[in-house]
């Protein structure tokens, strides 16, 4: 069984205070060329990450930023948002005005997200017991189907982007969350190949049942220990609409339905939803 969360407060610090902290630059180079800026930085011995994006530097790394952005003020800003608080979503804070630099006088700001630091989920399960591994893969789809039934699809599902936090599962980076009552044509830079449904590569529009492939390509790498590969985008819509079939190691075997449902080539073969794929998993009898 999921245990349930302790309410979650927001996170509260002093845009002003910011720069008194000792900020480290974690950012990879070609996010910074496009103005992409993430910090890590400690307080009261807690680990936090602090993200912005600067203007007019690169269109899509901002419109995905400001995106996020407004995906985590709308549940800021509900009325008894501590007790509110969707149950994926990790301590944060949104701040609009932050001081690019504490010693200017220009006044220029930016907007900024602050999260609490969490560590890494999906790591080997080769000699994890097979009921352990159940439990994982159900709190994982929790956390995504909390994420449907609040009216939001993903869209940009990774490996990555599961996290661990207080021994719960989080959800993380939503630059490409969109509503799902309103789908949208797919666009090149907003989806990444190796995690793409087949109707993808044919320019559909995301949906709940790509989010739910993406999902099955992270649980199908995570079970077999192996990373999918390819050459091109070519390659890859070649492996996602003809070429890949499941094989699992035999300790694992026994997940080979649920991720039959999940990856099926076809959308309207694929599980209709996350529920669907819950109650395929909760069916295998593991010891």
């Amino acid at each position: 069984m999921i245990p349930r969360k302790k309410k979650q407060n927001l996170l509260q610090f002093d845009a002003e205070d910011i720069h008194s902290f000792d900020l480290i630059l974690k950012t990879k180079p070609q996010s910074l060329t496009f103005g992409r800026s993430l910090f890590s930085f400690e307080y009261r011995r807690q680990h936090y990450w602090l993200k912005t994006q600067a203007g007019n530097v690169n269109q899509s790394y901002e419109a995905g930023f400001l995106n996020e952005l407004a995906f985590y003020q709308q549940y800021a800003d509900q009325p008894n948002s501590s007790s509110t608080m969707p149950d994926f979503l990790l301590p944060f804070q949104v701040i609009a005005h932050l001081k690019t630099d504490a010693q200017s006088e220009s006044g220029r700001t930016r907007p900024a997200l602050i999260l609490s630091h969490a560590d890494s989920l999906l790591s080997d399960c080769s000699t994890m017991p097979l009921n352990e591994i159940k439990e994982m893969l159900l709190n994982v789809l929790h956390v995504v189907d909390q994420l449907h039934q609040l009216g939001w699809i993903h869209a940009d599902l990774k490996q990555e982007h599961f996290v661990q936090y207080q021994q719960r599962v989080y959800l993380i980076d939503f630059e490409q969350v969109q509503e799902i009552s309103s789908p949208q044509e797919l666009q090149s830079l907003t989806a990444t190949p190796r995690y793409m449904a087949p109707e993808l590569f044919h320019a559909a529009g995301k949906t709940v049942q790509s989010d739910i492939y993406a999902l099955g390509i992270i649980f199908y790498e995570w079970l077999t220990g192996q990373r999918l590969t390819a050459e091109n985008y070519q390659d890859w819509a070649y492996l996602h609409c003809q070429r890949l079939n499941i094989e699992l190691p035999e300790h694992v075997l026994i997940f080979k339905k649920l991720l039959s449902g999940m990856l099926a080539k076809q959308k309207e073969r694929r599980f209709t939803d996350i529920y669907t794929a819950k109650q395929c998993l909760l069916t295998e009898n593991v010891q």
